[in-house]
């Protein structure tokens, strides 16, 4: 079980020109959060490029990937990976499927509460919906003039075995996601990057289908 909530931190969902010692706290929480709901109802469907930067101490490198994200109410959630290498995930309702090498595998998130509370933490994260958020993390708000930051700690012990902290940058234009940085420990993490974004485009669900 640690490997696959591994593998789901690591896969979901640059931070480097922007700096969380720069920004401001934020002062009217209850007028973004009333925002941000609003918007996050308006949302029926994403379509957008992202950049993936991974870092891992042990080897003391980043790996940069590129690929397409899709994101469809509600819960289904398709990254494609096209470079350096092929990848493919996509999560539906509670199902997980992951195709790497042309060898697929398919996982029932249902099975453990876990691993069904990582998958809504990690779902409002991506798409910044953050009325899923339960009372297991601790959340701490910033901005500056384009974006708003949210900072996200797990307080239950066993989500901190696989995630140390979240930060997520939303645009002030339409409050979607621009970047989201998960740190599996004080060192190790994963950092996307979200642009040439659409909304409400998709009008099937071949892209989310788990078979």
């Amino acid at each position: 079980m640690r490997t696959l909530l591994l593998y789901l931190s690591l896969f979901f969902l640059s931070i480097a020109t922007v700096h969380a010692q720069s920004m401001k706290k934020m002062v009217q929480k209850t007028e973004f959060e009333n925002r941000l709901a609003k918007e996050a109802q308006t949302v029926e469907s994403i379509e957008s490029d992202f950049t993936q930067v991974k870092y891992l101490d042990v080897f003391d490198e980043k790996v940069t990937s590129k690929g397409k994200f899709y994101y469809q109410k509600s819960n289904k959630i398709c990254m494609e990976y096209f470079r350096p290498m092929d990848y493919l995930i996509v999560i539906n309702g509670s199902k997980l499927k992951i195709v790497s090498d042309g060898k697929k595998s398919i996982m029932n998130l249902s099975s453990n509460k876990m691993m069904a509370q990582m998958q809504d933490m990690l779902t409002a994260c991506m798409i910044g919906n953050l009325s899923k958020m339960s009372s297991n993390y601790q959340l701490e708000y910033f901005e500056d003039a384009r974006y708003y930051l949210v900072k996200i700690k797990p307080t239950n012990k066993a989500v901190q075995t696989y995630i140390a902290g979240i930060e997520i940058y939303l645009d002030k234009k339409d409050m979607s996601v621009h970047k989201l940085r998960l740190s599996e420990t004080a060192t190790n993490y994963t950092e996307y990057e979200f642009y040439n974004k659409k909304f409400n485009s998709l009008k099937n669900e071949t892209k989310f289908a788990i078979r």
